[in-house]
């Protein structure tokens, strides 16, 4: 059968977290089991998706570090073990054994939907009952197929006695089920099938409801590709709804087996079978349909190159207003070489008529658009949503909107859009606070009037025309700014600067202070030791007896203070860390076109996620400036202040390669902040220039004059299981400065949370090997290394150390960020293999040790 999500016989959660559980707790397991966490993210949806996979068995735990793991119940054996009794969905990859004491909360369990089911074969009757209703079906022989006949009792005597003939119908088993689908009446619905056979088709469901007039008729629930109807109460309102595979999908671009089919939502209502798929109330089960998708590629990767997975999963996104990027992140991926795909017709007549030397096999992701709009997913790229009959498109929805529906779109997006709309609220003057995770009727007047002041429907639901607009008006200002990630020197606390209004870099006695040559912007970012969050507070406060005090927040473990003095503005906020409290306090003109005060809430919001939640988040990447060609020019040298003590300046040292005779590619965070890089070719320094950076992916190109012998070779589409080897220069003053060379697998194709970018590779990897080659067994680079997992926060809630799972940057990203960059690069393809020896000595022909002065 082909391939969709699996819908079980459950109920899905209505609000984001699910049925309510009590949260007193235990979860220490059995003696001599684990629990088996299958994964751990920040979003909800995603979490759900993934346990609803695995049946009863799985559950949704909230753990300390506020994110949510999927776990099996626990286990005994070794994980090995237990992967051999998993049959389907498999245990992925990177599944590992828990003992619990990181889980604080079930937020998520399968339950069933209440219902009665009963076989019925040519032979003997079926008989169920639910709620006072007993119904008994019995297979009446035809001259063709066969006839239900179906007799209802209640407390009153026969309620019914019925027939239904099914004249394509042969001789299998059938099913009789009560189950309650519409809320209307006071019965339970009578659902039944018949068979026609064939090796994928037909089931046709029949359901028989009583109607408003008080009379039972029969209502066509379709004919569906092999077996029966799936039931969920999917927005738990106590009736079931029918969650059903989107058949049209079936042999578009695939053969059966390798076809994806996204969900389609059927509800009942009175004796009419409603499509009600794009409803708001059901968002949720549409993103966590999709969240399913990207993890079933996790666990079978191949699917990120079939064009029937594709398919389905760009329609999917495209649904919850995620298709712009679906669509940018399936066009390198494809498959060019497959038989399926659609057809059209050179001369104006229907394809079926159409001569052969007249048709034209299109593109496959032409023919996805144009597939994609004929049955109602909409226009992709960055076209108009699906709408359905009587609703409203998903990203356009009405202004009627209601809060409680805006609400349930909002929390259905991934963790990470919905703070990035909040950041881009801020930075457009709408939002005036930190992101949170709610959403009420400030947050929906936001959107809505930022919607209205662009020309959009003011719907207060954010679709992908209205993100896009968002990032528009947003990146003026961000580009502006130009936020950067420093780390206090003495408590490495983080804070994001803004280096594009003060790039002036100078130690203080507190941590560090950043300027600007005109002395208007300014901000400091400083550590007291031994003080409270509390007695700090009254300190700054007294010191600002001169000042027009705004407003100000002081609670146990941080304070914020908001003044202005004369033309001059300033805002400031400590958190309480181990020994004392950490903090900035940003200076800039009042009237200035910087918008200081957008500024201020925006760094507050990053500084309070990375220092007070834990949370390691980032400022929304702005969109890059229209140019008619490639602008190769470096980066505006900026002047820094000497540090007051020159011996305290921080170096960092990572990796690099060539890519041309004097161009690398290395890692942004690598030369992040720099005053100073240095590139080290054959042990001499030379000075390197940064010519480009894509925070968003972690990469950066960088100039010298030094020149190397040889360039890299970039290939894609490494497969997993396929052996690789990583060089780089880690841990400087430690190890061997010629370089060092680890070999390993590709472990999975995707980094964590299914990040489609990345590689998971078991090659060692240590600090300095950052920006460093991948390399496969032919010399080719096929990653970036960018990182390893920290192996802290996973033992947090797995009580297990993590080894040997780092992640490289796909070449496909790093091709993408070159092209846009105007730099050439050699092509590669699988080759030889080559001996260990002979390897490293190829990739240290073209890497580079990079150093880094802040």
């Amino acid at each position: 059968m082909a391939r969709r999500l699996p819908v079980l016989l459950l109920v899905a959660a209505t609000a984001p977290l699910g049925p309510a559980i009590a949260a007193a707790e235990s979860f220490v397991p059995p003696p001599g089991t684990h629990w088996v966490t299958l994964a751990s993210t920040g979003d909800i949806d995603a979490a759900i998706a993934i346990a609803r996979a695995y049946g009863d068995k799985a559950r949704v735990v909230k753990a300390k570090n506020g994110w949510y793991a999927v776990t099996l119940e626990p286990r005994a054996g070794t994980l090995e073990a237990i992967r051999r009794q998993v049959d389907w969905p498999p245990l992925p990859a990177d599944a590992l054994l828990s003992k619990g004491s990181g889980y604080m909360q079930t937020v998520w369990r399968a339950s069933e939907v209440q219902q009665a089911r009963a076989t019925v074969t040519r032979d003997t009757p079926g008989t169920a009952r639910m709620d006072g209703l007993s119904v008994t079906l019995t297979r009446e022989r035809a001259p063709e197929g066969w006839t239900a006949h179906l007799v209802g009792r209640d407390a009153g005597g026969v309620a019914f006695d019925l027939r239904h003939a099914f004249p394509e119908a042969v001789d299998y088993e059938s099913s009789l089920t009560l189950v309650e689908l519409d809320r209307s009446n006071a019965t339970p619905e009578i659902v039944f099938d018949a068979f026609s056979g064939g090796a994928h088709c037909c089931t046709t469901s029949i359901a028989l409801t009583r109607s408003r007039a008080g009379d039972w008729r029969f209502v066509d629930l379709g004919t569906r590709d092999g077996g029966g109807l799936d039931f969920e109460d999917v927005d738990g309102d106590g009736a079931a709804e029918i969650v059903r595979g989107d058949e049209r999908f079936l042999y578009a671009f695939d053969s059966y087996a390798g076809s994806m089919q996204p969900i389609l939502i059927d509800r009942l209502d009175g004796t009419e079978l409603d499509e009600v798929t794009m409803r708001p109330a059901f968002r949720h089960r549409l993103v966590q349909d999709v969240r399913w998708m990207e993890f079933y590629a996790k666990l079978e990767p191949d699917q990120w190159h079939a064009n029937g997975f594709l398919a389905a999963w760009v329609a999917a996104r495209t649904r919850i207003g995620e298709g712009g990027e679906a669509w940018e992140r399936m066009l390198p991926l494809y498959d060019r070489n497959s038989d399926f795909g659609l057809e059209t017709c050179a001369v104006l007549v229907a394809l079926k008529d159409c001569p052969a030397a007249s048709r034209r096999k299109l593109s496959f992701p032409e023919g996805l658009r144009r597939f994609m709009k004929e049955i109602g997913y909409g226009d992709a790229p960055g076209g108009e949503s699906p709408t359905a009959a009587t609703q409203a498109p998903a990203t356009q929805a009405p202004a009627s909107t209601t809060l409680k529906e805006a609400r349930a779109a909002f929390l259905a997006m991934p963790l990470k859009k919905r703070q990035d709309i909040q950041v881009l609220l801020a930075v457009t003057g709408y939002w005036p606070a930190v992101a949170g995770d709610g959403f009420g009727p400030k947050l929906l007047a936001a959107i809505r009037s930022f919607q209205r002041d662009v020309g959009r429907v003011a719907s207060g639901i954010v679709g992908d025309g209205d993100y896009e607009a968002l990032r528009q008006a947003a990146s003026p200002l961000l580009r502006t700014w130009s936020l950067e990630r420093v780390t206090h020197p003495g408590t490495r606390a983080a804070l994001w600067v803004p280096s594009g209004l003060a790039p002036l870099v100078a130690r203080t006695d507190g941590g560090l202070s950043f300027s600007s040559a005109r002395d208007d912007v300014s901000v400091s970012f400083s550590y007291l030791p031994r003080v409270s969050a509390i007695f700090g507070y009254q300190v700054l406060i007294g010191a600002l007896k001169q000042h027009v005090i705004d407003y100000s927040v002081v609670k146990p473990d941080f304070f914020v203070i908001s003044s202005h003095l004369g033309q001059m503005s300033q805002y400031t906020r400590f958190e309480e860390t181990p020994g004392g409290v950490v903090g900035f306090t940003l200076i800039w003109p009042s009237d200035s076109p910087v918008h200081g005060e957008r500024l201020s809430t925006v760094m507050s919001d990053l500084f309070r996620a990375e220092n007070e939640l834990g949370q390691h988040r980032s400022p929304p990447e702005p969109l890059a400036e229209v140019a008619l060609a490639p602008d190769r020019r470096a980066e505006p040298t900026i002047a820094h202040a000497a540090p007051e003590d020159p011996d305290a300046s921080e170096e960092t040292t990572g990796s690099g390669f060539f890519v041309a005779a004097d161009e690398l590619l290395t890692n942004a965070h690598v030369v992040r902040g720099c005053t100073n890089v240095t590139v080290a070719v054959g042990g001499e320094g030379a000075p390197g220039t940064v010519l480009g950076r894509d925070e968003t992916n972690d990469l950066a190109l960088v100039r010298t004059s030094a020149r190397s012998r040889a360039v890299a070779k970039l290939r894609s589409g490494v497969r997993l299981g396929e052996d690789v080897a990583v060089f780089g220069y880690p841990l400087s003053g430690l190890l061997a400065s010629s370089g060092n060379f680890t070999k390993g697998t590709v472990t999975a194709t995707a980094g964590m949370g299914d990040d489609t970018r990345r590689l998971q590779i078991s090659a060692p990897v240590q600090p300095g090997n950052s920006g460093g080659p991948l390399l496969d067994e032919a010399g080719n680079v096929v990653g970036v290394v960018v990182s390893k997992i920290n192996a802290v926060a996973v033992a947090a809630v797995t009580d297990d150390i993590p080894q040997n799972i780092n992640f490289a940057i796909k070449t496909a990203i790093a091709v993408s960020f070159l092209e846009a960059k105007g730099v050439g690069y050699t092509a590669g393809a699988p080759g030889e293999t080559l001996k260990s020896a002979d390897l490293a000595e190829k990739a240290q022909s073209f890497s580079a040790a990079i150093s880094c002065i802040r």
